[in-house]
């Protein structure tokens, strides 16, 4: 792994957090760190390759990292954050092969000490030297902490889907936000 593919910096509880690439060997840990803080909100990650360890290791061995990205952020070796960065439809379509569709996920006892928004500068620099022109997001509206952190990191409200999903009886709006790069 290259140096430029590392992020190391000391988060607001004092513990060193290291940003890389997604190995093969972290699906386990991926699919672990994101059912911790939403099992039932999960499907926006996990509905690309599954929810089982031999599916996720699969995809992330197969993942062109020219196209797509797929961060963790460890704490003594341990993840307890991963960020995707998905290639809008699947780079087949030219008039939006430019969008990188952005999902953050960050264990519940580790949000709020500048993680993600580590996470998403690393993203940002990532996608414009893979001449990405955009990025979007699409946040529930439920999640203030997320749409906060985006919304420091530039990301700007582009529009509300309204009743957008439904977890058991209630309905939940989700913010379109982008940055245009």
């Amino acid at each position: 792994m290259a140096e430029e593919d590392v992020l190391k910096f000391i988060a607001g509880n004092g513990e060193k957090i290291v940003i890389r690439l997604a190995g093969c060997d972290d699906s386990e840990e991926i699919i672990s760190a994101i059912k911790t803080n939403a099992p039932d909100r999960s499907y926006v990650l996990m509905e690309l390759y599954g929810t089982k360890p031999e599916s996720v290791k699969k995809y992330i061995c197969s993942m062109d990292f020219n196209k797509n990205l797929l961060l963790v952020a460890a704490a003594n070796n341990t993840v307890v954050g991963a960020l995707s960065g998905i290639q809008m439809d699947g780079g087949k379509r030219p008039e939006t092969s430019h969008i990188l569709n952005i999902g953050l996920h960050i264990v519940t006892a580790y949000r709020g000490l500048g993680i993600g928004s580590q996470m998403l500068r690393f993203s940002i620099d990532w996608a414009r030297k893979h001449g990405f022109k955009k990025l979007e997001a699409n946040i529930f509206t439920t999640n203030k902490r997320s749409l906060h952190v985006f919304e420091r990191a530039g990301f700007i409200e582009e529009g509300t889907r309204q009743k957008r999903i439904r977890i058991g009886k209630q309905y939940i709006d989700e913010v379109l936000m982008g940055k245009v790069l």
